[in-house]
């Protein structure tokens, strides 16, 4: 009796939407730790460590940062053949309630919210000597800081759901342009901020997707036009580093100006890089 009661708790868990949370952890963990063993980071001896939300006093990002790797798929958006590509990535906390991230949440001003960092090199014995993402004299290509969010984005987070390509939209336009800026104690970076309009990332669940496995399915209670776009602010600070021979962009995409500068400020200049 004793044992059929504890896996009809078990099961009743399991199925509720209070288990996401605990499955989410647990998946991201073991899947974004395999991730960091064949990443950018292990092939060149870069250490990065970027804050959780954990580290600020408000429910606001997940616990920790994930990593992932996507040589292929980026050198097929890029049309070059020669890129690796590692993604270190957040995104909003879950609503315990909902069983979810606020990622899905259209009322929330963590909507559609990522922050967290791209490397970006080139295959041992690439002919091409010129960094991604910069330009001959050195400067960064204003068009590559929106390259790898959009391929981030649309391939990476909203294929997933299951959107279809003639819904895509990503309009990113630069705003403010700052060389020359000193970010998590390094010296040399540029930053650049921009608005963009994206689709959001809300739909009706109608199957399942991996990709719940890490941010939970979006609550039946949220209602809204799936995928419909949305105003957004972005800001990136690249830099190029010749020891390493990889291009680094820290990033942060919201949907609220308040949270781009909380997490900014708070969060990712926090990061460690060396």
């Amino acid at each position: 009796m004793i044992a059929a009661l504890v896996a009809v708790i078990l099961a009743a868990f399991f199925w509720s939407p209070f288990s996401n949370y605990p499955i989410s952890l647990g998946v991201m963990k073991v899947y974004s730790g395999l991730h960091v063993r064949e990443s950018i980071m292990a092939e060149k001896g870069i250490e990065l460590s970027i804050p959780g939300g954990g580290v600020t006093e408000e429910d606001d990002w997940y616990p920790f940062v994930m990593t992932f790797n996507d040589d292929a798929g980026f050198q097929r958006f890029t049309g070059q053949s020669d890129l690796k590509l590692t993604i270190l990535y957040n995104f909003p906390a879950f609503d315990m309630r909902k069983g979810c991230s606020r990622l899905f949440d259209s009322g929330s001003p963590y909507y559609n919210g990522f922050y967290g960092a791209y490397l970006v090199c080139r295959e041992e014995g690439s002919r091409e000597t010129k960094p991604y993402g910069f330009l001959s004299d050195g400067s960064i290509d204003l068009k590559a800081t929106a390259q790898v969010p959009q391929f981030d984005f649309q391939n990476l987070v909203l294929r997933d759901f299951g959107i279809q390509r003639e819904q895509l939209v990503f309009d990113w336009k630069i705003g403010r342009v700052k060389e020359n800026a000193e970010y998590g104690g390094i010296s040399g970076w540029t930053q650049v901020d921009a608005v963009l309009t994206v689709n959001g990332v809300f739909h009706q669940r109608t199957r399942f997707c991996r990709s719940y496995l890490q941010y939970g399915s979006p609550a039946d209670s949220w209602q809204g036009e799936e995928f419909a776009p949305i105003d957004m602010v972005g800001r990136v600070y690249g830099r190029y580093f010749e020891e390493w021979d990889t291009s680094v962009f820290f990033y942060v995409l919201a949907a609220d100006m308040a949270v781009l500068e909380s997490c900014d400020e708070k969060i990712l200049s926090q990061s460690v890089l060396r």
